[in-house]
């Protein structure tokens, strides 16, 4: 007779169960008091990290780059998590649990067949499948690694990374790669793709988890009764061993987690509904190995004394994933101009060529500050001698660029252009390729994005990104003009840490965390300045050395073949900001006459 059957017959509350409570309460003053098979574990559940049919294994695009092993849409390699709370106290004597049985069966009673719908069974195929417990190197996580797996201190010991596991989106391949949490410290789950092992026994002990270690876990079938046609004969048993075993008092709660990974793991059914028969033990003797024999996890389960809670069952069912397509169209926005809105009140964005009141998440650059003033068009030189150059002093002007493409592969941006020149063809000397420092009394003329460090780093910006609204940074500022610096609503050095009405209210502190990041103070990140063009921002004229500190580069190419600026390659580019800066020096022997040139910005999102 099936351990379920008398636990049938003995909540019938009939004579002879009244006198087998009799019997037993006499007894227990002789013997240590365990509980048997009609003792429940209470309050069990399993939770499944994939209801998905043991013969799905890909994601929506049919390929397996978003299903690894433990992930929702791949059921072939899926990971187990069983809860719940012993009735028996063994926390004092030997009495300690030193085997857990987890059975795998179509009915929560009865006789067990392991769960599957291959016909004939054994051989899965593209649409049936049958259960299969595949853990040939079963190995516990250690207790080193225990706290990169689990959150200890939350209230149902959440999983917050599985052992083995390592995101395939490139820009979560590292821990700092990824911007979650304050200052961007990462993807958690990537602290545990190095942690060894596939298994947790673990225990709660008032409101912190802590991992019961030494426990070894074997695989076996045990499949009962004599329906031939009804067995898969797959592996559908785990058993739990421990030498010295588990003392806890009753009512405490015990986790056991069996996790996925390349080499073990679940395989779940095909379809319908399934049970997992649960058994704590106080000792268990090996299985028969005799072939052909059967109830062998009965036999140890029917042993008097062996069985300390049990005769219970989780039950869960399988369901075929919810496939979901949908599009997102490529977009991208780069305005290139000469006033950045973002450096404007809302008293000095109503006068302007834009008209309004109000910032909004992203302003395109502007191509002058006022309807009258001419599109585009920068003075470069003394202001106060018609834009002359002089070889006295280092002339610079300056203009933004802003950008937010959706490209999942970032974006790269170029300019093309010639150096300054007259209608008689003499032209002012190209810095070159290389960059180099603004040189008084040396033909130059060369371009460079101006950015410097953003006070209170955060998770979104690196060391030296943001962009620089300063102009010449020596004492006497006469020496760049701009289109935001030569009107009666002058922005000349408004810096970024002031723009308090982009959106955020934290805007300037440093603290980006958790809102759109649209909404920050402009920036180049996440594209990176080439190293030839990444040093813009600092003096053009001598402070006391003969030469400037700011760098710019010009490459003489660049009119046929555009060289890029700054770019990236791993993700999306979202409202990023450059400020280029341009200087311009004469030599004595340089030909009079009036130069000009054009410079053309040129975005290339990547897909």
């Amino acid at each position: 007779m099936s351990i379920q059957k008398l636990r049938t017959i003995a909540r019938r509350g009939s004579l002879f169960g009244a006198v087998f409570a009799i019997v037993a309460a006499t007894f227990a003053s002789a013997v240590p008091t365990y509980a048997d098979a009609l003792n429940p574990l209470k309050e069990r559940s399993l939770t499944l990290s994939s209801s998905a049919p043991g013969w799905e294994n890909k994601d929506g695009s049919g390929n397996s780059t978003y299903a690894p092993p433990n992930s929702g849409a791949n059921g072939q390699k899926s990971g187990n998590y069983f809860s719940f709370k012993v009735s028996t106290n063994t926390s004092t004597g030997n009495d300690n649990i030193k085997a857990m049985s987890f059975q795998y069966c179509t009915a929560s009673a009865g006789n067990c067949y392991s769960p599957g719908d291959n016909n004939p069974h054994g051989t899965d195929t593209a649409t049936t499948s049958d259960l299969n417990v595949h853990y040939p190197s079963a190995a516990e996580v250690s207790g080193t690694d225990f706290s990169k797996v689990i959150n200890a201190s939350s209230a149902g010991g959440d999983v917050k990374a599985v052992p083995g596991y390592t995101n395939n989106n490139p820009k979560y391949q590292s821990e700092a790669g990824n911007y979650i949490g304050a200052n961007g410290t990462g993807d958690a789950a990537e602290a545990a793709k190095n942690v060894a092992g596939n298994f947790i026994v673990m225990t709660k002990s008032g409101s912190t988890w802590a991992i019961s270690p030494d426990w070894t876990a074997t695989t076996s079938n045990q499949e009962d009764g004599s329906a031939a046609n009804k067995k898969t004969g797959q592996q559908n048993t785990i058993i739990l061993q421990n030498a010295t075993g588990l003392g806890i008092a009753a009512d405490t709660e015990v986790k056991v987690l069996f996790f996925a990974t390349a080499d073990n793991y679940i395989t779940n059914p095909g379809s319908g509904a399934f049970f997992v028969k649960i058994n704590t033990f106080k000792e268990f003797p090996a299985l028969s190995s005799v072939a052909g024999s059967e109830n062998t996890l009965l036999d140890n389960i029917a042993k008097p004394g062996a069985v300390i809670d049990g005769g219970v069952t989780v039950a869960n069912v399988m369901n075929q994933s919810i496939q979901i397509t949908t599009k997102v169209l490529e977009t991208m926005q780069f305005s290139v101009g000469t006033v950045d809105p973002n450096t404007l009140t809302k008293t000095q964005l109503a006068a302007t060529a834009v008209g309004v009141n109000q910032h909004g998440t992203c302003d395109p650059i502007q191509t002058g500050l006022t309807t009258n003033d001419a599109k585009n068009v920068l003075l470069l030189g003394d202001q106060t001698q018609e834009s002359a150059l002089s070889t006295a002093h280092a002339y610079a002007t300056h203009s933004y660029w802003r950008l937010s493409s959706n490209s999942s592969a970032g974006a790269t941006v170029y300019y093309s252009g010639h150096t300054l020149s007259n209608t008689s063809g003499d032209e002012i000397r190209p810095i070159g390729k290389t960059s180099n420092i603004s040189t008084r009394g040396a033909e130059q003329f060369g371009l460079a994005i101006s950015a410097k460090t953003l006070a209170g780093g955060n998770g979104f910006d690196d060391a030296t990104n943001a962009v620089d609204y300063s102009v010449d940074r020596a004492a006497d500022k006469n020496y760049e003009n701009g289109a935001d610096t030569n009107d009666t609503i002058s922005v000349t050095g408004v810096d970024p840490s002031v723009l308090t009405d982009l959106g955020a209210a934290n805007a300037g502190t440093g603290d980006y965390t958790g809102l759109n990041s649209s909404y920050h103070a402009p920036k180049l990140a996440p594209l990176d300045p080439k190293a030839d063009y990444a040093e813009g921002s600092g003096k053009i004229n001598p402070d006391g050395t003969g030469t400037g500190d700011a760098k710019f580069a010009f490459d003489p190419l660049s009119d046929t073949v555009p060289t890029p600026i700054a770019d990236e390659s791993a993700q999306v580019v979202d409202c990023v900001t450059a400020k280029m800066r341009y200087v311009a020096n004469i030599a004595a022997t340089t030909p009079a006459g009036i130069y000009t040139t054009k410079i053309n910005y040129i975005a290339a999102p990547q897909y």
